[in-house]
């Protein structure tokens, strides 16, 4: 299933995500944290000591509540724009970093704790994401990301279908669905181990400027440990 980097195709849809938040005022995905994170994150709070990341944050909304982790917080995104639009007083108690997700420019082992939501079906080389958030777990550290499924309620909506086997969503944003097969694959390949594999679905409202609609999301959320 891996397919070979195409750099060209990464700028794009990083351009085009960019481009997004930057086009209104308003938080694009909303204030509350995506429906699986409440259910979910007490699951990974047996864990080492050390920093949280909330690796492609955009707006910030799950940042509150990996806040109440008591744990230093750092929010890394992509595009400066979303960065820019966290709500101020969530701001002044996170880290944030503009970066590239494929290259993070931190140390190895950094962090406790990885958190990325809503993001691995928008890379084109979810492979090599997933090897760097490995690098920069801990042992014994936990990434906790979800992966949607080829029946998610949004797969092919306004979608035609786009390089390295995924979709362009509107013409500009990629996507990538998955099996539960494919999903448990990417996390071994790299790695790490499964902890947990749950099967979740969750309701989103509509988002500013991106999907008129109300929406139900239906995927995998796994939560994988870098070996001790």
């Amino acid at each position: 299933m891996s397919a070979q980097p195409n750099p060209g195709l990464a700028d794009q849809n990083k351009s085009a995500w960019d481009h997004l938040y930057a086009s209104t005022p308003d938080l694009i995905w909303g204030r509350e944290p995506i429906g699986f994170l409440p259910r979910l994150l007490p699951a990974a709070c047996d864990l080492p000591p050390g920093p949280v990341l909330d690796a492609a944050t955009g707006e910030g909304r799950n940042l509150s509540v990996l806040l109440g982790l008591g744990r230093p917080v750092t929010a890394c995104d992509a595009s400066a724009a979303a960065l820019a639009k966290i709500p101020a007083g969530v701001r002044r108690q996170v880290t944030p970093l503009v970066c590239d997700l494929a290259c993070v420019p931190l140390p190895a082992a950094s962090f406790a704790l990885i958190l990325l939501s809503d993001a691995l079906e928008t890379l084109p080389e979810p492979e090599l994401i997933l090897a760097e958030l490995r690098r920069l777990l801990v042992p014994g550290g936990c990434l906790l990301a979800n992966v949607p499924a080829t029946d998610d309620g949004v797969a092919g909506v306004d979608m035609q279908p786009g390089p390295e086997g995924g979709w362009l969503y509107q013409g500009s944003y990629y996507y990538r669905f998955f099996t539960a097969a494919e999903a448990e694959a990417l996390f071994l390949a790299t790695g790490l181990e499964i902890v947990r594999n749950d099967d979740c679905v969750w309701d989103e409202p509509p988002h500013p400027n991106f999907r008129d609609a109300s929406h139900r999301h239906h995927g995998r959320v796994v939560l994988a440990r870098r070996p001790r």
